[in-house]
């Protein structure tokens, strides 16, 4: 298995192609199904020809690919999911949790709230909040709900008992928005926030696979911390994009 690459492909056939269990975990954030006609063409998220689909195709779409997730995931794995809702289909990504839940042996372990340097979209509505926040869901082998690994440090040890305990971990994170890197690919984050989802679960070496690389971003989290890649990404100008960012830190191999 080749690592430390890209390819320029649809996540299913790079998952077909996987071993089984060979993962650490997965960190992404999947279209948002929120291609939809606004007069003020604000959202337009770099994933216009794929990200139309009714709530039917889509749950059924993101269902498969966790399935998937699930075959080359190691046992005590990590998926960190970042997923936001949109006005037109708000329910969307609660849905989504439900189902995979309910059709696959992953679960929720942890919901992140991921606090944004600036609000978005803009205040054009008159009923909706602009979104300060995102969230982001920890998925874990239901078997391994309570033994999934972390960074987690102990603080100390009770000499009597043998309990631990634990530096402070929160839910919540700050990180901003995105690298400032300007592409066509609206719905990105930043490495401030994928270092910070690094740091809490996965250690030095580990194997990380973004199924929605965009423009690199998880991968050169992944360099700058000291652990591997995979990534998928369809679209071509997003694929090139991560591609000569990547190739600035001297380590990228083209599919």
């Amino acid at each position: 298995m080749r690592i430390n690459v890209i390819y320029n492909e649809n996540c299913s056939v790079t998952l077909d192609r996987l071993p089984k269990k060979c993962i650490d975990g997965i960190i992404t954030s999947p279209p948002y199904n929120i291609n939809t006609e606004r007069s003020d063409c604000y959202y337009n998220n770099g994933y216009s020809n794929i990200d139309g689909l009714s709530e039917a195709e889509y749950l059924k779409l993101r269902t498969e690919e966790f399935t998937k997730f699930s075959k080359v995931l190691k046992e005590k794995g990590v998926i960190c999911y970042n997923i936001s809702y949109s006005k037109e289909n708000p329910i969307l990504p609660t849905l989504l949790v439900s189902k995979i839940h309910n059709e696959t042996n992953l679960t929720i372990a942890d919901i992140i709230c991921w606090k944004k340097s600036n609000a978005i979209p803009f205040q054009t509505s008159p009923t909706k909040l602009s979104r300060l926040t995102e969230l982001i869901y920890v998925f874990v082998k239901k078997s391994s709900l309570h033994t999934f690994r972390t960074n987690k440090k102990i603080s100390k040890v009770n000499g009597k008992t043998g309990q631990r305990f634990f530096k402070n971990y929160t839910n919540y994170i700050e990180a901003k928005n995105n690298d400032g890197y300007r592409s066509n690919l609206k719905a990105a984050y930043s490495k401030d926030l994928c270092q910070q989802l690094i740091n809490i679960y996965f250690p030095e070496g580990s194997l990380i696979y973004d199924p929605f690389s965009g423009i690199g971003t998880t991968q050169l989290s992944c360099i700058e911390s000291h652990c591997n890649f995979i990534g998928s990404e369809l679209m071509k100008e997003h694929y090139d994009i991560s591609i000569s960012r990547l190739q600035k830190k001297g380590l990228i191999f083209h599919s």
